[in-house]
């Protein structure tokens, strides 16, 4: 994907919150699984799960599988990670 620096687990985290998304408790009440974080779009009732809470960056392939994950296209990727 071309047009941002690859962003850490953190910081993808914390743009998809900037954008609206909020931290879905699962079972328990825990915050996602281990050290994932799963987030809710509550605007369009979807569930994106599994984004490593990491300083490192993350790799092309999964941000690739988030953003098929939140159903939005390359460009609205882009202008999210780069609103972070």
């Amino acid at each position: 994907m071309n047009g941002y620096s690859i962003p850490s687990g953190k910081r993808l985290i914390k743009a998809l919150l900037k954008k609206g998304y909020k931290i879905h408790k699962g079972r328990n009440g825990k915050l996602g699984k281990g050290s994932h974080i799963s987030l809710f779009d509550p605007l369009n009732k979807l569930n994106v799960t599994v984004i490593p809470d990491t300083s490192n960056d993350l790799s092309k392939g999964l941000l690739s599988a988030i953003r098929r994950q939140l159903n939005i296209s390359k460009k609205e990727f882009i202008i999210i990670l780069n609103n972070s």
